[in-house]
């Protein structure tokens, strides 16, 4: 990926669209594999719940991708939002305080992003099967 020298709307929306299709992956997985278990007769006849480490892998997988990408969003977001000397608010009607403003918006939300991407993470960790 090459860096963006300026701020857009694309870089806002960057990290809330990661945590989107991280929950999205890790929700599809789940129900996959969970549908495959209860499609197996085994469990309505006693034979207990298999476990989702497929699943749990995957979530793994996909948790780290996308911490990885919120974590480059932020980078970039802290670069555009530290260019100028301002303090907030960036309310002025300049190039500058656009900047500024969309790169400290983009560094709430890659905050706001990285939380989320964990909890969405944490039922995998906790739970061991599709109980």
């Amino acid at each position: 990926m090459i860096a963006s020298t300026r701020a857009n709307l694309i870089t806002l929306i960057t990290a809330p669209t990661v945590w989107a299709v991280h929950f999205l992956v890790c929700y599809v997985a789940a129900s996959v594999e969970c549908a495959k278990a209860m499609a197996d007769a085994r469990v309505f006849t006693g034979g207990g719940w298999p476990d989702i480490t497929t699943a749990r892998i995957v979530i793994a997988v996909a948790t780290v991708a996308a911490l990885a990408a919120i974590a480059w969003s932020s980078r970039q977001a802290w670069r555009h939002w530290g260019d100028g000397d301002a303090e907030p608010p960036y309310d002025d009607a300049t190039f500058d305080d656009r900047q500024q403003f969309l790169g400290f918006a983009t560094v709430l939300l890659c905050g706001l992003s990285f939380i989320g991407v964990i909890f969405v993470a944490l039922p995998a960790v906790f739970i061991g099967d599709c109980r």
